[in-house]
């Protein structure tokens, strides 16, 4: 007889729209096969999650929507997707579903999952304390167990109701797999450079639609400020053609290297999101900085219910690094910024400052065990509630 312990694998669907996602999923797919090393995993997501060991079915490229506008813009193309994301549901049967960030998307999807009868899990949960907090409704109905990576998350969900799991922040856990690589970049990045002018990092978002709003203004501020050597942070799932107002100013495109890039900046500007976090963790001296559309400043304006936009900030609930949004985040008013913390040959006291108070923020985002493990353990023995 035919032996048929292949087909008894449990499947689970991962779904990351976006450049950090995939590299969390990644890490997590990591913890589940090497806790079920049979584990079927299929995914929307990227080059982490397939390299981990997934069969990836749709890159998160094509699936790079924000702001209010552009989903508007893209319904159509967003009402397909949702589409067939239910078909590869239907077709795979995974007995779960995990959304990673992405909560516009996910947890629209967790809720046909549950309607399924599937397990339905969130890493990385939407920012409702911050602003929309109505979607907790939602995360309390559909999703059976959200993973949260911020410290205060678990008690103000906890609060409304959700089963909510504390797990630490994931950054720590990928900066302690990248220790053992750190001197081989410091040799590869000293021989790099044809001058020994500071660094000045440009990190202009992880979208396409970010990158043509920063973009621009970064390269403004470089043209200003010859002292550094700008380098840009190219986004992973973009091309070296969404970069070129930089290169035409023959300012170099660094793809895949965020990280090693903030390691050895003096200074740098980033778009707000999860980079704002990294560089501090890093110890880069940054400025906050943000643009989007009119229309899409004025909701997020109006939902939001806390006065700053940069996770650092909001962690340590104080005003510690510079923020500039919409007309605020000009050339010239990021100029003044970048020559308030480093003068072209040394931190200056406001940089020095801004480190300083950063130093309190490890030891905040780190959980009892690694997060991914504790992600991958909570799903593989958690069995779904009824819908």
């Amino acid at each position: 007889m035919q032996n048929t312990n292949q087909e008894t694998h449990r499947c689970i669907f991962l779904l990351a729209g976006e450049a950090s996602g995939d590299l969390y999923g990644g890490m997590l797919i990591k913890a589940l096969l090497e806790q079920e090393p049979g584990l079927k995993i299929i995914a929307w997501g990227g080059e982490h999650m397939e390299k981990a060991g997934a069969q990836l079915l749709r890159h998160y490229k094509t699936m790079a929507f924000m702001g209010f506008l552009e989903v508007v813009r893209n319904l159509v193309t967003i009402q397909g997707l949702f589409r067939e994301c239910e078909g590869v549901l239907r077709s795979h049967q995974p007995e779960a579903f995990v959304g990673i960030d992405y909560p516009g998307f996910n947890l629209k999807m967790a809720k046909k999952a549950k309607q399924m009868g599937l397990a339905t899990h969130h890493y990385i949960s939407p920012s409702l304390w911050a602003w929309n907090k109505r979607r907790v409704h939602t995360i309390r109905k559909h999703i059976d167990q959200l993973h949260v990576i911020l410290p205060f998350e678990k008690q103000w969900f906890s609060n409304h109701g959700v089963e909510v799991n504390w797990v630490g922040h994931p950054l720590l856990e990928l900066e302690s797999m990248e220790a053992g690589n750190r001197s081989e970049y410091t040799v590869n990045n000293a021989n790099h450079g044809q001058s020994h002018r500071p660094i000045l990092a440009l990190v202009p978002g992880s979208r396409k639609q970010e990158v043509e709003r920063m973009l621009p203004v970064f390269v403004k501020v470089a043209q200003q400020l010859p002292q550094f050597t700008a380098i840009v942070s190219g986004a992973p799932g973009l091309e070296k053609e969404d970069y070129q107002s930089a290169s035409d100013q023959g300012i170099e495109i660094r793809f895949g290297t965020m990280r090693s890039l903030m390691q050895s900046s003096s200074v740098g500007l980033v778009t707000s999101g999860t980079a704002t976090l990294e560089a501090a963790l890093l110890g880069m001296p940054q400025v906050i900085c943000y643009r989007t559309s009119g229309v899409t400043f004025q909701i997020a304006k109006r939902l939001a219910r806390t006065p700053w936009i940069g996770l650092p900030n909001i962690l340590l609930q104080k005003s510690i690094v510079t923020e500039r949004i919409q007309q605020d985040c000009d050339d010239r008013t990021l100029v003044k910024d970048i020559k308030k913390l480093h003068d072209g040959h040394a931190l200056l006291p406001d940089g020095r400052q801004q480190l300083d108070q950063l130093e309190h923020l490890r030891n905040q985002l780190q959980g009892s065990r690694i997060p991914s493990a504790q992600v991958a353990d909570a799903i593989l023995n958690h069995r779904p509630r009824k819908a």
